[in-house]
């Protein structure tokens, strides 16, 4: 396990020698009209912070996701590109700056393969927009507002930390998600939200 985690730290240790091509960031869009149902399609960017098994990263992270395909950009603290998640039709690619490409049938089980640690894709599309997945059972909790504060889904119990409004719409922008064994802590700011 500690072989996988270091296939992902050492891209990180070699940023001037390789590193994937990044699109900018896109800003967020005050006009456009949001989304019509949390979990929809979306684009953020926000920073990323791993523990597992005593190791940890972090960086930065930039989504595109629709119902159809999403692409994750894994990037170092410097903004370089380390790794890119694409899923489709066909399956999930991870793509390391090395060059590297590895194919699995779902993000969870790449990641997990390829890095040393999941990251619940799957669960976390929704988990972002501030609501459970509507496929697996959960629990959660509320305050006054009506907002998640906490939310058990998946093996996963995900708290939630902050909010903003973007497009007329409040979503959450701090999430801290630990895994049910307690052995892997994913953390997410996001800073900023493209809604269609």
């Amino acid at each position: 396990m500690a072989r996988r985690f270091a296939v992902f730290l050492v891209p990180l240790l070699l940023w001037g020698c390789a590193e994937l091509p990044v699109p900018p960031e896109e800003r967020e869009a005050p006009s456009a009209p949001p989304a019509a149902e949390a979990g929809g399609a979306f684009r953020l960017a926000g920073r990323i912070g791993v523990k597992h098994d005593g190791e940890s990263f972090s960086g930065s992270l930039r989504w595109r996701h629709n119902a159809e395909d999403d692409e994750i950009f894994i990037l170092s603290p410097l903004g370089q590109g380390i790794a890119r998640i694409v899923r489709n039709a066909g399956g999930v690619a991870l793509e390391t700056a090395e060059g590297r490409t590895y194919h699995a049938e779902d993000v969870e089980t790449l990641t997990e393969e390829v890095l040393g640690w999941r990251l619940p894709a799957r669960g976390l599309q929704y988990w972002v927009a501030g609501r459970a997945a509507p496929d697996t059972p959960a629990e959660g909790a509320t305050g006054s507002d009506q907002r998640l504060l906490h939310l058990n889904q998946g093996g996963w119990r995900i708290e939630y930390q902050g909010y903003r409004t973007v497009q007329g719409v409040v979503l959450p922008a701090k999430l801290e998600m630990l895994a049910e064994d307690r052995r892997l802590e994913v953390r997410l700011v996001i800073d900023s939200w493209v809604l269609p």
